[in-house]
């Protein structure tokens, strides 16, 4: 028998078969229907590992806004998602949430129909775009939803008891976004905190080919602290936030934070007790303590602010951190 010769037509259809082929699959990638396992690429030709969302194991199991399975509806404008979810979240705040955002009321809100609209909302965010997000978006957008997922963690699988229980609670219960699964810890520390180590951690939370990482803000922002709630009695007040109002928000939860307890001066002990928040992220805050405690400072009340930089300049000031309360802000 003799060999089939593939005429040079043939063969160059075939090339444009291949290439077109090739060409609708980038798109599918880009639309995050499915992905590079390494996420070496967004989609080649050749023998290449690739996964649709639906096999993905980690999205599968521990991603909490997939209750129907991956959505195949194209996905709305990221910033219409962001304002749908901030309207809902404002609105149970302002039901369930004290006045100084310091005590909530978990169970009403897990039987509101307003949690119930956020999750099914939380649906839409699986295969959206958020390479384009501004700075002022991206801060908005991953505190708000860090504060919800915190709720929506808590109401479902309960509050962390222990270290390892908390510790799963950060890293375990996840969101697909984009095509990516994001844990609380990612968003803080992978995202709003510019992919720096977790406290306590080697490793930061995305390595180079982590497609997470082109989401990530370009450096830390240290008043994200003062914002992320993950329903602690130590952490900060619980509020929403706004893209065109982001800085000036977050100025005020730094207020609040530190004048409410975060920084308390005894002058005549010269002793400063200070939130363990801004010992666990100090990094953020500056390169010494000394640098920490003088950001700290900013956001007291001006008289207050400057007898304790007075004191921090002249005396052998006595800097304690507080204990930390792990308790539910209930």
């Amino acid at each position: 028998m003799f060999p089939t010769v593939l005429s040079p037509s043939l063969t160059f259809s075939g090339y444009i078969l291949s290439m077109q082929a090739v060409e609708f699959g980038r798109k599918l990638a880009s639309k995050h229907f499915f992905r590079h396992v390494l996420d070496e690429n967004d989609f080649e030709d050749g023998n290449q590992p690739y996964r649709f969302l639906d096999h993905d194991p980690v999205i599968m199991t521990q991603c909490y806004n997939i209750p129907r399975g991956i959505i195949d509806v194209a996905p709305k404008p990221m910033a219409e998602i962001a304002s749908r979810l901030r309207k809902l979240s404002c609105a149970i705040f302002e039901a369930y949430v004290s006045e100084d955002g310091r005590h909530v009321d978990y169970r009403s809100i897990q039987g509101c129909e307003e949690f119930k609209r956020y999750i099914r909302t939380t649906e839409e965010l699986q295969r959206v775009e958020t390479s384009d997000l501004s700075r002022e978006e991206k801060l908005a957008f991953f505190i708000n939803l860090y504060n919800m997922m915190a709720i929506h963690a808590l109401v479902t699988c309960g509050h962390p008891a222990g270290p390892l229980d908390r510790k799963k609670f950060f890293g375990d219960f996840k969101y697909v976004i984009g095509g990516c699964a994001y844990s609380l810890s990612a968003i803080e520390n992978g995202i709003l905190r510019g992919n720096q180590r977790p406290p306590y951690n080697l490793v930061k939370p995305f390595g180079q080919k982590d497609q997470r990482s082109k989401v990530a803000l370009s450096y830390p922002e240290p008043l994200v602290h003062f914002a992320l709630v993950c329903g602690t009695k130590s952490g900060p007040a619980l509020r929403c936030y706004s893209p065109g109002n982001i800085d000036k928000e977050l100025m005020e939860a730094a207020r609040d934070f530190v004048r409410n307890g975060g920084l308390i001066v005894d002058p005549e002990a010269k002793v400063a007790s200070v939130s363990k928040i801004l010992r666990w992220y100090n990094t953020d805050f500056g390169k010494n303590e000394t640098e920490v405690l003088k950001h700290a400072a900013n956001y007291l009340e001006p008289a207050a602010s400057e007898q304790f930089l007075e004191l921090l300049a002249n005396t052998q000031l006595k800097v304690s951190y507080q204990p930390y309360d792990w308790s539910l802000n209930i």
